[in-house]
Formats: structure tokens, C-alpha cells, sequence
């Protein structure tokens, strides 16, 4: 039998954040054992809806893709809707409501034969709403099969879908940053004391991530901690966080995109690493802390259950301050740091991207 012929449709590199990365991760993996190509945006996002800076890392190498998709223009949904009519499996990545009219547009376009897979980052939207909803349901009703990465999101796009075939899997480390400094130098770039205690909340602030609940824990601590807050603030919310952090002098704010050349520098300084989201499907963030051997305090909302075990990390109930800031005391105070620095870099060996690619090899060869 011929090679099957699989394509990619999502954001790679230079794109930025971990779901590009995934994109370009699984590509590369995909295409030790299958024809892969992608199709990715030339336009990822209208200014309005990516309320950051640019969603461009220039750090980053251009990944091979044809950069054809524009978010805006229905016209580029249909010429990539045609070229994919060559394809016998098409992945798509999927984690917003504004991708459905274009990946709407293509799978209507697509061989009633084609494998129409969806890699959901998230099933549900961050800031939902009815329409958002129903727009989604549109696309998950037109999948093949849908891959998830919790239970909770596995089960959501069962009923989302009206039963279309769902698998659960792991979403995989996330290898970010090139080279790892040691603990010393990265505090030396960050003018960091090699004696402090760290703590880093990392990546978009965004309201469902809980830095405000991390900035009102941190008057309950009793142990010191510096907390180092390293990531781009979303919707003009700086100022609160500001606020929050006024009577505070244990905090170091870095409000920016942090580009991949200086991710390692930030976990490779911090001991730990807080995510005490009030919603997540996966966390990247978490994933990319167990590549850096960094254990994760995070709540137990969506599929943050399923990776942190007590060993490599410590759970806490979402909403919850007075929680966080025990958690961190208790980290600090009692834990066996050097123990679940350990954990933790077994849990990156864990979840191996080789694993994950197999998921998806088995769905578009129609296993």
C-alpha cells in the first residue's frame, strides 16, 4: 500500500507559546514514520483578539510549513481546504473558538474519505459563552476522532462531540529553552541571591491563571520567598497586579513576553513553580518546570491531577490563598526539595514525545 499522506494544520514556529511548540514537536515526530506536511497561518490572530504584543518569537527558527492561513481572509480557508483534498489524514489544532469558520470551511472541503482528527489543547474556551460554545461543538461534531489530554477534557469532548470516537492521552514535556544554566548563573542574570528562596509564576497572566490569588498569599507566607513573575500581561490587568503587590517587597515583576532564548534562565533559577489556575485542560507551564527538574504547586483543576502525584509537586484547592501560601511553607520548610527535583525529572522522561506521536500515527493510518 502506498505511504498514507498526512497534514498538520496549526501554529509552529515562529509562533509563540507551547502550542506552537506542540505543533512543531509532533510534526518533527510524525515525519520519522509518515509524509507529513503543515499548514500553518500567516496571520494567527486579529490584533483584538491577542491582546499581548506580537504572537511572533523572533528567537525562534522558522519551522518547514507553508504559511498560507489568515485568521481574516475566507479565501485562504478555501485555497488550503482545496490543497488539502490531496491528504488521507488532516490533524487539526484546536484550542479556540476563532479557528472554527476557517477549520469549518476546510474540512467541508475536504474527501469524504480523509481521517479529520482534532489535537484539543482545550475542548472549552478560557472566558466562555454560549456562541463560542456552539461554535466549538460545530467542529468537534465534524472530527473522525478527537485527542484530549485530561479526563475531564476527554469526557467533555465525548458529550461536546455526541459521541464521536475520543482518545485520552498525555500531553508531553515541553522541552523549551535550548541549554539549562545551572541554579547559579540563572540567578546571576536574574540579580537573584543564590540563598533566596524562589518561587516563579510563568508564562501569558491571563484572569484563569491566579496571579491574583498568588499575590494575596503571599502576606500569609511564613517562610521567605521571593516570588519572580515572568510573562506577558493580558487585557491591561498589569496595573492590578501592581496594585495587589504594593505593600509587598518579595516580588519581582518581569511583564513581557519572555522569549525562548530566556526560558531557561527562569526556571533554571526558580525551586519552584505555582499554577494555581482557576481552569486548565493541560499545563504547559507544568510540563515545561518537569523538563527544567522544577517541582509544581498547582490546583486540582482539570488534568493537573493527573501529572502531579505529591512526588514531583504538591495540590492545592483552586480559589484558595491561605492554601497556596501553606503549600509554599510547606515546600520551603519541610519538603525533600532534592526528592522532588528528582520526581519531577522522571515525570519529563515520563511523558515522551516518541509515545505521544504514536497516538496519532495509529488514528490517521485508521487504527
Amino acid at each position: 500500500m502506498p505511504p498514507v499522506k498526512v497534514a498538520i494544520v496549526g501554529p509552529v514556529f515562529p509562533f509563540r507559546a507551547g502550542i506552537a511548540y506542540c505543533t512543531t514537536k509532533l510534526a518533527a515526530e510524525m515525519r520519522e514514520t509518515h509524509d507529513v506536511d503543515v499548514i500553518s497561518f500567516s496571520r494567527q490572530f486579529p490584533k483584538r483578539f491577542y491582546p499581548g504584543g506580537d504572537d511572533i518569537d523572533p528567537t525562534l527558527p522558522r519551522a518547514e510549513a507553508e504559511f498560507i492561513l489568515d485568521v481574516m481572509n475566507p479565501l485562504t480557508w478555501i485555497r488550503a481546504g482545496w490543497r488539502l483534498r490531496r491528504y488521507d489524514a488532516v490533524i487539526f489544532v484546536w484550542w479556540v473558538w476563532l479557528f472554527a469558520p476557517a477549520y469549518l470551511t476546510m474540512i467541508a472541503l475536504l474527501r469524504r474519505r480523509t481521517r479529520v482528527i482534532l489535537q484539543c489543547h482545550n475542548v472549552g474556551d478560557k472566558e466562555p459563552a454560549a456562541w463560542k460554545r456552539w461554535l466549538t461543538n460545530r467542529v468537534l461534531r465534524r472530527a473522525s476522532a478527537l485527542v484530549t489530554h485530561a479526563r475531564t477534557e476527554a469526557n467533555e469532548a465525548w458529550k461536546r462531540s455526541r459521541g464521536r470516537r475520543v482518545v485520552r492521552t498525555f500531553l508531553p514535556v515541553h522541552e523549551l529553552g535550548g541549554a539549562i544554566p545551572s541554579r547559579a548563573d540563572a540567578r546571576a542574570s536574574l540579580g537573584i541571591g543564590n540563598d533566596a528562596n524562589v518561587a516563579l509564576f510563568f508564562g501569558h497572566v491571563r484572569p484563569f491563571k491566579g496571579l491574583d490569588i498568588t499575590l494575596r498569599a503571599w502576606p500569609n507566607l511564613t517562610s521567605d520567598a521571593l516570588l519572580v513573575v515572568a510573562g506577558e500581561a493580558w487585557w491591561e490587568r498589569e496595573s492590578e497586579y501592581r496594585e495587589l503587590a504594593k505593600a509587598l517587597t518579595n516580588v519581582k515583576f518581569d511583564f513581557r513576553f519572555i522569549p525562548d532564548s530566556e526560558i531557561a534562565t527562569y526556571f533554571a533559577a526558580a525551586d519552584v513553580v505555582l499554577a494555581p489556575y482557576r481552569i486548565e485542560a493541560q499545563s504547559g507551564v507544568a510540563l515545561t518546570a518537569f523538563h527544567f527538574s522544577r517541582p509544581v504547586i498547582a490546583t486540582t483543576v482539570g488534568g493537573l491531577p493527573e501529572i502531579i502525584d505529591g512526588r514531583n509537586g504538591i495540590l492545592i484547592p483552586p480559589e484558595d490563598p491561605k492554601a497556596l501560601a501553606k503549600a509554599i511553607d510547606e515546600f520551603f520548610t519541610t519538603r525533600d526539595r532534592a526528592s522532588m527535583e528528582r520526581a519531577a525529572a522522571e515525570s519529563a522522561r515520563k511523558y515522551s514525545w516518541p509515545e505521544y506521536a504514536a497516538v496519532f500515527a495509529a488514528l490517521v493510518d485508521g487504527r
